[in-house]
């Protein structure tokens, strides 16, 4: 073979690894994908394929089987990448109480499930502290996470893309916490992970948050979208930080935030300690009844720090539109109280009285975020789609 030949063999060989690399950057393309394949859970769900909605090129190579508190995982895999797409809440109460263990434990140290031990590291800081639910839900996946990623690597697969809906985007910002930390002979150190978490609750502490963006969120292999109308994403307690009753009663005084605001600051600061102990003691209630569920379960003890704090490289996608569904379709026909009332340039009545209210859960709804993030970043292909609302979710 001659030089010039073998040379643009090797720059090509050079070019398509690199390409298929995750990027240092948000990429709406990679992003959209994300969200698609987060959908796969409840299309399954729903419709019993998600054939519809997973994207071209990805082939979904394994799924877990249910591990600890109802969490399930898929591998999918494009090309030299594969994608770790952990699910959200589901129906059951444990599920729910993942959710609900929402004191704090330290960053570093030992889960004991019945017999096992769970030495994790999700931050080095010792003031870091995560969120006890989410910590405990990486106890019970990390076993099979590594040895799939094992696998993955002996077949050349070195880059990873995490995502996850809800619980699941929390979990997902957890499993890249828990993975960057690991130490150096656990993983190849050619493995390269990025994270896009949808609609995820927040996961740590304010020394915590600091860190995970300092790492991840400043070098952009971490992405947190998030529709500004949902509420999940500003859960589970997060307000201003004082650190006495007289900074809270100055902050109080002051001009710059408006009096709701100045009030709610004044609320937690003056009921800061009852709050936090009320938080421990739920959760020590739930942990019980985890471990009924699963098996002893013995975690470390609680911090005393509550106040969960928003991870960075947040990006807001629209709100997500809800028809207008008539409360009695037989109007329709009738065409009595549709022509009382005045209609707008889109031939809907002004009477918003006449129609069905959005559900409470509407903006959080998995699908929802994939058509606004169409909307948002892909417009044209958002005026494409064939479904534009799931009509469980109406």
């Amino acid at each position: 073979m001659k030089k010039s030949a073998l040379l643009s063999l090797i720059l090509f060989i050079l070019s398509s690894t690199l390409k298929a690399q995750p990027e240092k950057e948000f990429n709406k393309v990679e992003a959209r994908d994300m969200i698609a394949l987060c959908n796969s859970f409840c299309f399954l769900e729903l419709y019993g394929t998600d054939t519809t909605i997973i994207p071209k090129g990805y082939v979904k190579t394994y799924t877990s089987e249910v591990l600890g508190m109802d969490n399930i995982y898929q591998i999918y895999q494009k090309d030299n990448i594969a994608i770790i797409n952990l699910r959200g809440s589901t129906s059951k109460k444990i599920s729910w109480m993942e959710n609900i263990y929402s004191a704090m434990i330290p960053a570093k140290g030992v889960i004991k499930i019945q017999n096992e031990k769970f030495k994790y590291t999700f931050a080095k800081n010792n003031h870091t502290a995560v969120h006890a639910g989410y910590a405990l839900g990486i106890a019970f996946l990390h076993e099979d996470v590594l040895l799939h990623i094992k696998k993955l690597n002996k077949e050349g697969v070195f880059n990873f893309l995490i995502t996850g809906h809800s619980q699941g985007g929390a979990l997902a910002n957890m499993l890249l916490a828990y993975l960057e930390n690991l130490p150096q002979n656990k993983l190849s150190s050619r493995n390269t992970f990025k994270c896009y978490s949808y609609a995820a609750p927040m996961i740590g502490n304010k020394a915590f948050t600091e860190e995970y963006n300092e790492r991840f969120c400043q070098t952009n292999m971490s992405f947190n979208i998030i529709n500004p109308s949902d509420l999940v994403p500003t859960l589970p307690v997060n307000y201003k930080e004082c650190n006495s009753f007289s900074q809270g009663l100055k902050s109080l005084l002051l001009e710059e935030a408006s009096l709701g605001e100045k009030f709610k600051d004044g609320i937690f600061l003056l009921f800061d300690k009852n709050l936090a102990s009320a938080v421990r003691k739920l959760s020590t209630s739930v942990v019980k009844q985890i471990s009924k569920e699963v098996g002893v379960v013995t975690m470390p003890p609680y911090v005393d720090d509550i106040n969960y704090h928003k991870l960075g490289n947040r990006i807001e996608i629209f709100k997500s539109v809800y028809p207008k569904i008539l409360k009695d379709s037989s109007n329709l026909q009738k065409n009595t109280l549709l022509s009382i009332f005045p209609k707008t340039s889109n031939g809907n009545s002004e009477n918003s009285e006449l129609y069905k209210k959005e559900p409470m859960v509407y903006q959080h709804k998995t699908y929802n975020y994939y058509t606004s993030f169409l909307l948002k970043f892909l417009p044209d292909e958002y005026e494409l789609l064939e479904k534009k609302y799931l009509k469980e979710n109406l």
